[in-house]
């Protein structure tokens, strides 16, 4: 077997992020359109200009949004799963590799597949963390905005329903929330897995396997139900510091 790290699954979650980038990309256009919309309202000529504009980029930023979240990650964690399957039970389920991936030396069994979800949800915890980091700045600066245009009370209705629409009507405010749960979700199972091997240790037993299938089974369903693209960026910057805490916390179990 080859030394090397190969992780095939993240060319798809490489075309999520590609697109992700595009989707973000139309969002903020559209924000800046519909405040544009606003400002040129005394210019009919560039106002109508605009409005074509916002409606078209409306539609392209609509299409490219549910095409990731409905396809393309859909796609890439169908994947990822399909490889957590193989990696823990020891059955080629593609033809796809993936080899380092997961740095667990238990042999193909539902331990492993325990052990593997316990260090999913760990490095899900701590990239969630950082994400939401900056989806509470985004929030939290849009939601002073429009409070403090709610003080003044010359400030034009039509104003504070762009900001609004753009706070409560898009996905700043879903994703910002999808995020605090599926990291409180994450540390939640990564708690509850490390009570199971801290009292079984690799002893398999049907009340300790059976605790392990419902823990992995609630992983991957907070995973599908919240929608969340893990940031590959934010991954790679903390990978070697949690890939530490994860030995460290192996060590300190006995695992």
């Amino acid at each position: 077997m080859t030394t090397e790290r190969i992780d095939t699954v993240e060319n798809y979650f490489n075309r999520v992020t590609r697109m992700s980038k595009i989707s973000n990309i139309l969002f903020w256009i559209s924000v800046i359109c519909s405040f544009a919309v606003f400002f040129t309202s005394n210019n009919v000529g560039i106002n109508s200009t605009m409005n074509i504009i916002f409606i078209l980029i409306t539609i392209l930023y609509f299409t490219f949004s549910n095409w990731v979240s409905i396809f393309l990650l859909r796609e890439a964690q169908n994947k990822r799963r399909t490889h957590l399957l193989s990696n823990s039970l020891g059955v080629r389920l593609d033809d796809e590799e993936t080899n380092l991936y997961y740095n667990n030396p238990q042999s193909p069994s539902l331990l492993r597949l325990g052990m593997n979800v316990f260090e999913n949800s760990l490095f899900t915890c701590r990239v969630t963390e950082e994400m939401a980091k900056w989806e509470r700045i985004k929030v939290f600066v849009y939601i002073i905005i429009w409070l403090l245009l709610l003080l003044f009370r010359e400030t034009n209705l039509n104003l504070l329903a762009i900001v609004a629409q753009t706070i409560f009507t898009t996905g700043l405010l879903v994703t910002w929330i999808r995020l605090e749960v599926l990291c409180y979700s994450s540390s939640q199972i990564f708690n509850e897995l490390r009570q199971v091997f801290l009292a079984n240790g690799l002893k398999g037993n049907r009340k300790a396997n059976s605790l392990i299938l419902s823990l992995v089974f609630r992983y991957e369903t907070t995973v599908a139900s919240m929608g969340i693209h893990l940031s590959s960026r934010v991954f790679h910057r903390i990978n070697s510091s949690v890939s530490e805490e994860w030995e460290k916390i192996k060590r300190n179990i006995d695992l």
